[in-house]
């Protein structure tokens, strides 16, 4: 056994005083920029989710964790280990701030932000200063203002910092995935993902995406209110398709969240991001509001929740959509014993649009649609002529199966099924006269007034509103019974955009 002097004791005893008083007497503006510098470091090489450098980052955040005094949800490890695709290796850490309100106590808000990045890419490392070393390190600097105040806490706050989130929000997802299967997920009050605020002197102010989804939001998010001075702009929902951040999977199993973000100003995955362009000041200011904002949600009575959530965030697997459908249709005439077949003309049509959601692959889709269409039609006596129209207003109602192929909010998908429609009016014209006597009266209407045949398409949704789809249409029945009429079939294709507003 190594005997240690009395000195040796004493000098250790020191300097681990001296180090302790460091700690403490450290700015909030020095702490973030040491957490920034320190996870946006050339020697993290971007902190590719699943790699010794992703770990290394995580191991310097639960350092700083502990050392505050944070508490783990878990037992005595922050770590959240889980596996995506077959593939393990991520970690999620997770601590927990109790609330002290009997009942309250036991609602929780979820606060984080996700560490990894994009690794190094062609021989550039991807530092990710801004994205989003920045995010973890106001989220640790919250919740030690949080702890400064856990006394007068009534709901509990989880503080997170994500995995794998540009692998596609995989770490937020494992997280409220676990939620759900234990039956957590709705004591979740609200979620707020804190991603990308390095920049505020840059983009102008904070923007927080998401505040229609707050009962009251402007309680809980006016800066006067809250006694910090910093510009904030307010989107009730999140609307883009093409970004994510770690509310999604949070807000699809309808609890209400915010994303909280200075922008798109700085180097969005670029290797330019890097730690000495930080608004160091404008991150202090951010992790004021949000410490701030959070106590004033934990300690609010009433719940947070307003009950909506972003149409993006919806998923279309609900029961059914709704809509309404417009668009162009181009219609010909066919005639099989002829072998011949008439030019198209543009027509419109408008209506209802149905879609009952059967699996998340699966749906069964109808449109209720006012159809006008026009096709030209030969006069027996000048097959040549193109003088002859016929017109037809009807009711169409194609139903078809749909096999949707890829994410719900943004997908392609193909239909197959049939159709029927029924003719309101339908009447032959001529568009000038001819040079003959022809033998179709301009009054004759096709007397069978009931159509159907197959019908198949294709199209896209994009986000949870919008689809623009293509139908096409063939006739089974033949157009006329009429004895002495050859055999006639419409064929039709038709180009709609739907506006789902359920």
């Amino acid at each position: 056994m190594r005997h240690i002097s009395i000195s040796a004791l004493v000098l250790g005893i020191c300097l681990l005083a001296s180090a302790t008083l460091t700690a403490q007497n450290t700015t909030q503006r020095q702490r973030l920029e040491q957490h920034v510098y320190t996870l946006a470091a050339d020697s993290l090489n971007g902190r590719q989710a699943g790699s010794p450098d992703a770990v290394r980052a995580a191991n310097y955040i639960t350092r700083q964790w502990r050392e505050m005094g944070l508490k783990p949800l878990w037992n005595n490890d922050y770590r959240m280990p889980f596996e995506t695709h077959g593939t393990s290796g991520y970690n999620n850490l997770i601590a927990i701030i109790e609330g002290n309100d009997p009942e309250l106590k036991n609602e929780y808000i979820v606060i984080g932000g996700h560490y990894d990045h994009l690794g190094v890419r062609n021989g550039k490392i991807y530092n990710g200063a801004d994205d989003n070393a920045s995010g973890t390190a106001c989220v640790t600097e919250v919740a030690r203002q949080l702890l400064a105040h856990q006394g007068e806490l009534k709901r509990s706050v989880i503080i997170c910092a994500f995995d794998a989130e540009e692998m596609g929000l995989y770490g937020s997802n494992a997280l409220a995935e676990y939620m759900q299967k234990n039956n957590l997920i709705g004591r979740v009050q609200l979620m707020v993902s804190i991603d990308m605020v390095g920049w505020l002197k840059q983009g102008g102010s904070l923007t927080l995406e998401g505040t229609g989804t707050l009962l009251h939001s402007n309680q809980l998010t006016d800066p006067e209110l809250l006694g910090i001075p910093i510009k904030i702009t307010s989107k009730r929902f999140e609307n883009s398709i093409f970004t994510a951040t770690d509310t999604e999977p949070f807000a699809k199993r309808g609890v209400s969240t915010l994303a909280v973000t200075t922008g798109l100003k700085s180097p969005y995955h670029k290797p330019e991001d890097d730690a000495n362009l930080i608004d160091y000041d404008g991150l202090s200011l951010v992790t004021d509001y949000m410490a701030a904002f959070a106590l004033r949600a934990a300690n609010r009575h009433e719940p947070i929740p307003s009950g909506q959530v972003a149409p993006k965030h919806r998923s279309m697997t609900t029961p059914i959509n709704i809509g309404i459908s417009a668009g162009f249709n181009n219609s010909r005439l066919s005639f099989p014993t002829a072998a011949f077949n008439s030019k198209e003309l543009l027509g419109w049509q408008a209506g209802l649009a149905l879609q009952f959601n059967l699996k998340n692959k699966f749906s069964l889709h109808t449109d209720i649609l006012y159809t006008y269409s026009r096709t030209p039609y030969p006069d027996p006596l000048d097959l040549y002529s193109n003088t002859l129209r016929l017109r037809q207003h009807a009711l169409t109602v194609p139903v078809m199966l749909q096999i949707n192929i890829g994410e719900p909010t943004f997908s392609a998908y193909l239909n197959f099924g049939g159709y029927y429609s029924y003719s309101i009016a339908s009447q032959f014209y001529h568009i000038q006269e001819p040079a003959h006597a022809h033998t179709l009266p301009t009054d004759l209407a096709p007397c069978c007034t009931h159509q159907y045949g197959i019908a198949w398409g294709f199209g896209f949704r994009l986000g949870y509103n919008w689809n623009f789809g293509c139908t096409f249409l063939y006739q089974l029945n033949p157009l006329f019974e009429a004895v002495g009429m050859p055999r006639t079939l419409n064929t039709m294709s038709s180009f709609n955009l739907t506006y789902y507003f359920l």
